[in-house]
């Protein structure tokens, strides 16, 4: 199992914390390549959950035996592009 678990920034530290909730984990598709999973992890951020601030890979038998397998990458909020649907289009 693959996975990316989604950071923010704690409200009082400041430093980037793992999220709560259902919104701050993806599982992933294990068999694509490293390269795929950190584009599917930005990918999926803001689609259908809020903007994190960062993210992290892991792998393992679950969600609670699983080690990490990517640093922490850093995201930007305004990294997709949102497009406005035209009438007619």
């Amino acid at each position: 199992m693959v996975y990316v678990q989604y950071l923010e920034k704690g409200p009082i530290s400041g430093e980037l914390i793992e999220t709560c909730g259902d919104r701050g984990i993806v599982i992933l598709d294990g068999r694509n390549s490293i390269t795929t999973i950190h584009n599917d992890a930005k990918r999926f951020n803001g689609y259908k959950r809020p903007f994190y601030d960062a993210y992290r890979i892991y792998e393992g038998e679950n969600l609670l035996r699983s080690s990490p397998i990517s640093d922490i990458v850093l995201l930007e909020n305004n990294q997709i592009e949102v497009k406005q649907c035209q009438h007619g289009q």
